[in-house]
């Protein structure tokens, strides 16, 4: 094969990669602006979602309480999914009571709560070399 025949070649590869990777692009786009894409309609300023509050069941397990909207949602959530366990009523949840036992504060963090300087302290603890 000649040198003039290997550059048509690879000049011929470029320019059909350049067409794939410009369709690839027009129809993310178009995706995009249909509202098709990752997030969705989560992407909305109008839709509120919060993270209540929080607690570890093991490893790779936990039971979070989401706020969406003007409803409170329990999910379990593990690595691999997340399952709507219930629907809460916001004005029955009141995380003050529960001693510590949550990770969050009921109105958002304004820094760590008692339950999470505990919990970084018991891990300092367990990674401390002795």
């Amino acid at each position: 094969m000649s040198t003039g025949a290997t550059l048509a070649l690879f000049a011929r590869l470029l320019v059909s990669l350049a067409i794939v990777i410009g369709l690839m692009w027009y129809a993310a786009r178009v995706v995009r602006r249909r509202g098709f894409g990752m997030g969705g309609n989560l992407r909305r300023p109008d839709v509120q979602i919060e993270v209540i509050a929080r607690r570890s069941l093991g490893k790779n397990a936990s039971i979070t309480i989401v706020r969406a909207a003007d409803q409170a949602l329990i999910l379990g959530v593990t690595d691999n999914q997340i399952t709507k366990l219930a629907d809460a009523d916001l004005t029955q949840i009141d995380l003050a009571d529960a001693d510590g036992q949550w990770t969050a504060a009921p109105n958002g963090p304004d820094g760590p709560t008692p339950s999470w300087k505990a919990m970084l302290d018991q891990l300092r603890d367990r990674t401390a070399r002795r």
